[in-house]
């Protein structure tokens, strides 16, 4: 293979750098990567080209001499419509084979704004020379998933290409806006009985903190509620009671006898309320899996009995994402005088365990909390296990891995308890009450009376894009009280912000169940257990097969 000058990114740290490494895995050069010919043989995707067509049909005007194109495409990558003004960038596209038709997977023209959002199921900026293909080194593109609100399936995604950078950090509000339209016309064209599961599960878990979970043909939804404390196999033993119409007033899963009220939606739709036993019941806090409890609280005697009393809990898990607090919620879990060891300050994964991990598992004095655990190596990952399995040392481990490694994932199984820390824009009014005491905090260190803080700034604060979490959002609201002091206002509303945070709320996925066994189990069998074959019947990453497999244990 020749060898090819990367941008400067490293694949391992950079998504970018790993859809290059996928590019190259598929034998293309950039000077051989360029866009699929229109097939003429290929079907089209009926239902997302309905859904779409309204919110496309209004865009022609949006783009009138902007410089812009909007490409929509099937999750197979094919191009099923676009939306141009005729200007130079638009002929630059057509030259260059950008097209209906196009097939802009990254086997066939390497990363780009359609073919890695489809792979990543993430949205994707891809600026000039950070494309793998040259013909594409000419555009600034940003692209976007499309999800179906009611499977969790991918069924196509959007890209806006344009080329000029300064204008890029429009792009994604933009983009978001227009998947979020299409993602919620795609809910009204699926069947009738789906949704009106759909709007009852929405309408159910809005107004109640209660875990919910829905089950209809081609549809399984859970509130976080009862994702937080349910496994996989939990989800698919509830479907088949409800698929055999045998669920009873309580049900023995892994957490234990839960309570069960059952609703009827439509001719074969379930709601099940669910009231979990003991401290984790259905009033628990939102945000995570238990109520923060010291570790090593003492539970209830047998003389003093008392369902609110904290049980025993010597280890406790905590995940989230870079920047969303996951370290302040360990540090609340472990209490005072804990130590809190970063892995990531260690030179390497040997120094880490040698140094920091090993010496505080030989001590044992007090609460420690292991940050970054996925920083170490699988070899010292089985011996911490081992330790937490024959010491019960008082443990908090905290990863940012959505899709953690096997050896990490042992490691979160043993531990008592699980925290999951969500981003701000999936906490709904917890995140906002953040914004609004981040601002009250910001501003009292700064000697200013605390500003008035209109709910339009607080729900665009909760929608912008965060690189680094509540990080990013403290810098962000400080530049805004520098402006509202430069000004002598008196009042924060959403013109303070960033211009790319002015756009309506995205859906929060994170609402939504991903309960994909059955259709996953399905395309193997259709597929003869080939797994490729298999991801791509689904619309997903074989990445992301792979770990659904791992998770519901079909691996």
């Amino acid at each position: 293979m020749p060898q090819i000058a990367h941008p400067s990114f490293s694949s391992d740290a950079d998504p970018l750098g790993t859809a290059w490494r996928r590019s190259e895995l598929s034998g293309l050069t950039p000077k051989s990567a360029r866009p699929g010919a229109p097939d003429p043989r290929a079907t089209r995707s009926h239902r997302l080209a309905e859904a779409a067509r309204p919110v496309m049909d209004g865009l022609d005007t949006v783009l009138l001499d902007t410089g812009a194109t909007l490409l929509l495409a099937d999750r197979e990558g094919r191009v099923i419509r676009t939306v141009r003004d005729n200007a130079r960038i638009s002929r630059m596209l057509l030259k260059r084979g950008v097209d209906d038709g196009a097939t802009l997977t990254e086997e066939a023209v390497g990363n780009n704004g359609i073919g890695t959002a489809l792979e990543t199921r993430a949205g994707v900026f891809i600026h000039g020379e950070q494309h793998f293909a040259e013909v594409l080194r000419d555009f600034v593109c940003y692209g976007h998933p499309i999800i179906d609100p009611l499977t969790r399936r991918l069924v196509g995604a959007v890209d806006l290409t344009g080329m000029s950078a300064d204008a890029s950090h429009l792009f994604a509000p933009f983009v978001r806006k227009i998947v979020a339209d299409i993602e919620a016309r795609y809910v009204d064209t699926a069947r009738a009985d789906d949704r009106e599961l759909w709007r009852r599960f929405v309408e159910r878990t809005r107004s109640s903190d209660t875990a919910t979970c829905a089950f209809g043909d081609e549809v399984v939804l859970a509130s976080h509620s009862s994702l937080e404390r349910l496994d996989s196999s939990d989800l698919v033993t509830l479907r088949r009671l409800v698929e055999r119409d045998e669920v009873g007033e309580v049900v023995e899963l892994s957490v234990g006898a839960v309570g069960v009220a059952t609703s009827r939606v439509g001719r074969r739709g379930h709601l099940l309320d669910l009231t979990f036993p003991g401290p984790s019941n259905a009033s628990a806090s939102a945000t995570s899996t238990t109520r923060v409890i010291p570790l090593g609280t003492a539970g209830p005697t047998d003389a003093e009995p008392s369902e609110e009393a904290p049980t025993v809990v010597r280890s406790h898990a905590v995940r989230g994402p870079s920047g969303s607090g996951r370290s302040t919620t360990a540090r609340a879990i472990s209490g005072p005088g804990a130590r809190h060891l970063r892995l990531a300050e260690a030179d390497d994964a040997a120094t880490a365990w040698r140094e920091m991990v090993a010496p505080a598992l030989r001590e044992r004095s007090g609460p420690v909390i292991l940050d970054d655990i996925d920083l170490l190596d699988d070899a010292d990952l089985r011996r911490l296990a081992a330790r937490m399995e024959s010491a019960g040392d008082h443990l908090v481990v905290v990863t940012s891995r959505d899709d953690p490694r096997p050896a990490v994932t042992a490691v979160l199984d043993l531990c008592d308890r699980r925290t999951v820390v969500r981003p701000l824009h999936e906490r709904g009014a917890e995140g906002e009450e953040i914004v609004r005491r981040m601002v009250t905090d910001l501003a009292a260190r700064r000697g200013m009376r605390p500003p008035t803080v209109t709910s339009r700034f607080v729900e665009a604060a909760c929608v912008l894009d965060l690189p680094n979490g509540l990080v990013t959002m403290r810098s962000i609201l400080g530049d805004c009280l520098t402006r509202l002091e430069e000004k002598g206002s008196v009042a924060l509303d959403v013109d303070a912000l960033p211009s790319r945070s002015r756009s309506a709320r995205p859906p929060r996925p994170g609402e939504l169940a991903r309960g994909e066994y059955d259709a996953i189990v399905a395309a193997l069998t259709e597929c003869g257990g080939v797994r490729s074959r298999a991801a791509r019947r689904l619309g997903i990453s074989r990445t992301t097969l792979y770990a659904r497999m791992r998770e519901f244990g079909l691996s």
